[in-house]
Formats: C-alpha cells, structure tokens, sequence
C-alpha cells in the first residue's frame, strides 16, 4: 500500500512539473502582446481594417547583433498607431540544451512590430537591421535583407 501512494505522489509531481514545463515554454514563445494579424512577408502591401490590430514579423540572430527596428520616417500616426514591438526567442531542444547547429548561434528569434489601424489611407512602414543596413552587411546565416517597407493600406 506505500509502494502505491509513493508512487501516485510521485506520478502527481511528475504532472506538476510538466505543466509548469510547458507554460514556460510557452511563454517563451509567444512573447508578452497580443500581436493581431501577423504578416511575415519580407516586402509589400498590407490590407487592414480600421481597428485592426497587426504584426510585421521578422526573424533575427539578435545574440549575432540583428536588432531590428523602425526606420525613419515613421509611419502616419493617423493611419496606423504603434502598438509595441518586442523580440521573442525561438525556443527547441538545442536553446535548452544551450548550443545550436555547428556554427550557429543557438535558434534565433523573431521581432514584431505592432500596430492598430486607425482610419483609411495609405503609408509606409518600415523595419531595419540599422547597423547592418547603413554599411550594406549580411552574414551567413542571417538575414539576407536588412531592410523591409511595407505600404499599409486601412480600407
């Protein structure tokens, strides 16, 4: 009869720390914002309706310097309002045993920028690995666009 409830404690603990497990995954994951929409074109146009919420999603070596961010101009704050931006780690085996692929730097990531539509019209929104894009540099393995512009229009 002991041998049983040691083992149905230990089976219940087993559950605990697994779901525990997979909610951090998760978190990592996903990232803190709602991101809406997401588009992951590297290049174009966009279609949204008023209200709508939307990503641009791009990927990054951020630990190899890729920092992606919005490029000026901005775009018109009466067509699309900035939401928020953050950088979510990819998240596998390798990450958690703390090495990637021979040569990488672990899975990367992903940034999103994201916006709401506030009314119809048309602008510009662009994203950029800055340093990278200013010296014309690309890496193996990286991303080989450093810039993207996408023309949003709130129909």
């Amino acid at each position: 009869m002991t041998w049983r409830r040691i083992l149905i404690a230990a089976v219940a603990v087993l559950a605990v720390v697994a779901t525990v497990g997979a909610l951090a995954v998760h978190r990592l994951t996903t990232g803190k914002l709602d991101h809406g929409t997401v588009f992951t074109a590297a290049s174009g146009e966009l279609a949204v309706k008023p209200g709508q919420l939307f990503s641009i999603e791009v990927f990054a070596y951020q630990e190899a310097g890729d920092i992606w961010t919005m490029a000026t101009p901005a775009p018109d704050p009466a067509i699309v309002q900035t939401a928020g931006d953050e950088y979510v780690d990819n998240f596998g085996i390798k990450d958690l045993l703390g090495f990637g692929e021979t040569g990488a730097l672990g899975t990367g990531g992903h940034y999103y920028f994201t916006f709401r539509a506030e009314k119809p019209g048309r602008t510009t929104i662009t994203v950029h690995v800055g340093s990278r894009d200013r010296e014309g540099m690309t890496f193996s393995g990286g991303p080989q666009q450093t810039k993207r512009q996408f023309t949003v229009d709130v129909r």
